[in-house]
């Protein structure tokens, strides 16, 4: 089952709508609360430093969904395996913001809603990453001009 080029095209660009959001919400919701976060054990700026490389991270992938959806003219070598990069280094991240997540349940009350916001951003980026995938397996084969 294939789907044609607009629709896949489209499903690239909600991902990385969803992309663009979770950077977003970690830059604006979850990096001045772990700024300011008290524990004892806690290393604000260094856990600071950590989530600003997810946040770019994440804009550098919205961008290349934006660029390979307006690229794409069918399946291909060059866009497959960008795709297929991406899902690797995404996969990653969004664990990464799942172990922060958990990582910050643990220091009390006052980290609570950056808790949650890291949990609903790491199911952000599953989500985006389950339409690139999904985008992947369906798209249509190149046409010859």
């Amino acid at each position: 089952m294939t789907v044609n080029l607009k629709s896949h095209r489209r499903i690239l660009l909600a991902g990385a709508v969803l992309f663009a959001v979770v950077a977003f919400v970690v830059a604006a919701g979850v990096i001045p609360v772990i700024r300011a976060d008290t524990f004892p054990a806690a290393a604000p700026l260094k856990a600071a430093a950590a989530f600003w490389v997810n946040v770019v991270f994440n804009l550098l992938v919205a961008a290349s969904l934006v660029f390979v959806s307006l690229r794409s003219v069918g399946r291909n070598r060059l866009s497959t395996t960008l795709l297929v990069l991406l899902v690797l280094l995404v996969l990653l991240f969004a664990f990464a913001l799942f172990d922060a997540a958990q990582a910050y349940q643990a220091h009390g009350p006052a980290m609570r809603t950056s808790s949650i916001l890291l949990f609903l951003c790491s199911a952000g980026d599953l989500l985006a990453l389950a339409l690139v995938i999904t985008a992947m397996f369906l798209s249509p084969k190149r046409t010859r001009d």
